[in-house]
């Protein structure tokens, strides 16, 4: 009886390869860091010079800034989380080398696109919190709309990297 020795598995079969991990995720995980941070700095700012420039939602008086954790009441903050979260998740799947029925960084994509949609509705295109007197974007709101862009820009790139031909779409026969 001889004893065999184990065979050192592959430096890709390893519980978590460093090695799958692409400059993607990379810019994916920080962009979600950066994001996760900007839900604490100010959003909106108040002028001082203007008594009625308040946001009621926080009570914020005028002269002060508001966060996205003391204006928004709803959902809007913990989705934003989870979207923060998304790059963090992806670069667990390619480093476990998981095997998914999608391309890797399709999910992150659209988690950033939809973080884009939100901060864009919460400041552009939907209006500043009311009483919308005198407020403006504070340096917060733009981080996180930079890290909402960089979540679905390194999602598109990573997902990008296993186009293999033209996908036909789900139910088409051929």
């Amino acid at each position: 009886m001889s004893a065999e020795a184990t065979p050192t598995p592959p430096p890709d079969d390893r519980y978590l390869a460093r090695s799958r991990i692409t400059l993607y995720e990379r810019i994916g995980y920080v962009a979600g860091a950066l994001l996760l941070v900007s839900l604490w700095l100010p959003w909106y700012s108040t002028s001082e010079d203007n008594k009625f420039s308040v946001i009621t939602s926080s009570n914020t008086k005028p002269g002060e800034s508001a966060s996205a954790w003391d204006v928004f009441e709803g959902p809007l903050p913990f989705l934003l989380v989870l979207i923060a979260v998304a790059p963090v998740i992806l670069t667990w799947i390619i480093a476990r080398g998981h095997k998914l029925s999608w391309r890797p960084g399709e999910v992150t994509m659209v988690a950033g696109l939809t973080g884009v949609t939100l901060v864009l509705c919460n400041g552009i295109i939907l209006g500043k919190p009311q009483p919308d007197v005198d407020l403006s974007l504070a340096y917060g709101w733009y981080m996180a709309l930079l890290g909402c862009l960089l979540i679905m820009t390194a999602g598109f790139q990573r997902q990008a990297l296993h186009a293999t031909g033209i996908r036909k779409p789900p139910g088409s026969v051929g």
